[in-house]
């Protein structure tokens, strides 16, 4: 049976037990904090939470669940209520906080149509975000709410109806949209259970760092304000070498998790010193290097950095990105001591080998 613990949200500050996770308001290179700071763990998943989903999944990988997130899209019509009270619900009675991914479109027919940001700063959408605002207000508990996730990244263009006007404009039109959001919310009374979290990509696609036309695809050009964001988040992958030019596009290659994140993570620890930082989504390929090392080191500078909280795409899809795919039990030790605090998370430095 596994141990759970109780976990209680104050403010920014996530507490486990009699145990408070302080997030660093240091600079990222400033000392090592404690050994023995606990980071929680959790999944996110494609599909919907339930209760037997999830004790499954706590049962597979003999790991508690401290955070559980979903994906939430908008509706077509704003008249439509599409609040997923039940998931919610569902994730609370695992003893896990929910992480909700509220992303500004809807399918149809197989196609992604992406909500001009005018369509909500216009008020168009204003009686969608008031029910949702009073669904979390009723919910009771805090709520991780990603808006626009990975808004650095053309494939989802948030903000903008087609790729095409992604550009120049785009992070400003972004910021006006958050915020809005946000004030609404703060209008419904909700401001005390939505955690609003500010969470770019790791890398920005287009690239400054590639090409001198996206200079102004920088996280920081997208940030809304200090006084609209609750939590900062990253998200970022180890595609190992699964992704070829001729196949896909593009050359991967296996990168630890320090590598793929430090870069995004000075950037938002210089942004908001006093926020906590999540990774709320994240896993590793199994080809091309050794993926029980590549947890192993995640959980060694998850523990260094102080986050806030690790969530792991537990889901098959593009690739099998399950946490549990290819590795041996074993391999999650290093995540189960992580949550526990120990200092033993790593036996050697977590830097790329």
């Amino acid at each position: 049976m596994i141990y759970r613990r109780l976990i209680q949200w104050t403010g920014g500050l996530l507490l486990l037990g009699a145990h408070v996770l302080v997030t660093s308001l240091a600079s990222a290179g400033s000392a090592a904090p404690t050994a023995n700071a606990k980071v929680p763990f959790g999944v996110a998943l494609d599909g919907k939470a339930t209760r037997e989903r999830l004790a499954a999944i706590e049962r597979e990988l003999d790991l508690e669940l401290d955070l559980v997130a979903i994906f939430t899209q908008f509706p077509e019509d704003p008249r439509h209520d599409n609040f997923p009270a039940e998931q919610l619900v569902a994730i609370r009675d695992t003893d896990a906080r929910p992480v909700l991914t509220w992303e500004p479109m809807h399918v149809q027919d197989g196609e992604e149509h992406i909500l001009p940001a005018s369509a909500i700063t216009d008020g168009t959408y204003d009686p969608y975000l008031r029910r949702f605002a009073r669904g979390v207000k009723a919910f009771g508990d805090p709520v991780l709410i990603r808006f626009a996730h990975e808004m650095n990244l053309i494939r989802y263009h948030w903000g903008e109806a087609t790729p095409e006007t992604y550009g120049p404009e785009t992070p400003e039109r972004y910021r006006e949209m958050f915020r809005y959001v946000v004030r609404i919310f703060r209008e419904e009374g909700a401001a005390e259970h939505a955690r609003f979290a500010f969470n770019p990509n790791a890398e920005s696609v287009p690239s400054p760092e590639h090409d001198s036309d996206a200079a102004w695809n920088r996280p920081e050009a997208y940030y809304p304000g200090n006084d609209k964001v609750d939590v900062l988040a990253m998200d970022g992958y180890n595609w190992g070498t699964t992704q070829t030019p001729a196949e896909h596009g593009w050359q991967s290659q296996h990168q630890s998790f320090r590598t793929i994140f430090e870069p995004l993570y000075r950037t938002l620890r210089e942004l908001a010193p006093e926020k906590p930082i999540y990774v709320l989504e994240t896993a590793s390929a199994v080809e091309g290097g050794d993926k029980a090392r590549w947890i192993e080191q995640a959980a060694a500078t998850a523990m260094e950095w102080q986050l806030a909280g690790v969530v792991w795409f537990h889901n098959d899809k593009e690739l099998d990105w399950r946490l549990d795919a290819g590795v041996e039990d074993t391999a999650l030790d290093p995540l189960r001591r992580m949550q526990g605090g120990s200092g033993d998370a790593r036996e050697e430095s977590p830097n790329d080998e």
